[in-house]
């Protein structure tokens, strides 16, 4: 928990991006939004401090499916992303095919790659 979210990192089921939105929203959360640094350091420290965590990618919320360049958090009413923290040469949009973002476990910061592809994921929801 952090602040007034919960997080479940899904580490044994893997999904496209639009999959892992639906099973977030499934359980009634969606897929996480990094609000801030602190959200940020939080996210990535948690991580770090298990190995297996940080092999994977995470699906996280912001896409710029709907207009390139253009990160926005998806099930989250489509607001502009506020923080990203893009790894080396990223957002890349290779090939024109990498339209959302995931955490890259292995240094905890953002990648773009193509919403098609699986990988693990974190949902959020609000502590109540």
């Amino acid at each position: 928990m952090y602040k007034r979210s919960c997080y479940s990192f899904n580490m044994t089921l893997t999904a496209n991006f639009s999959q892992a939105k639906q099973h977030c929203e499934s359980m009634g959360a969606r897929l996480v939004a990094v609000n801030d640094e602190e959200e940020h350091n939080f996210i990535r420290q948690y991580l770090a401090a298990d190995r297996a965590r940080t092999t994977v990618s995470w699906w996280t919320s912001a896409t710029d499916e709907a207009s390139e360049g253009t990160w926005v958090l998806s099930g989250w009413g489509d607001i502009p992303a506020p923080f990203i923290t893009w790894g080396p040469e990223q957002p890349d949009n290779y090939e024109s095919k990498e339209d959302c973002a995931v955490y890259w476990g292995g240094n905890g910061l953002f990648n773009d790659l193509p919403c098609t592809m699986t990988a693990n994921f974190i949902c959020e929801t609000e502590a109540t």
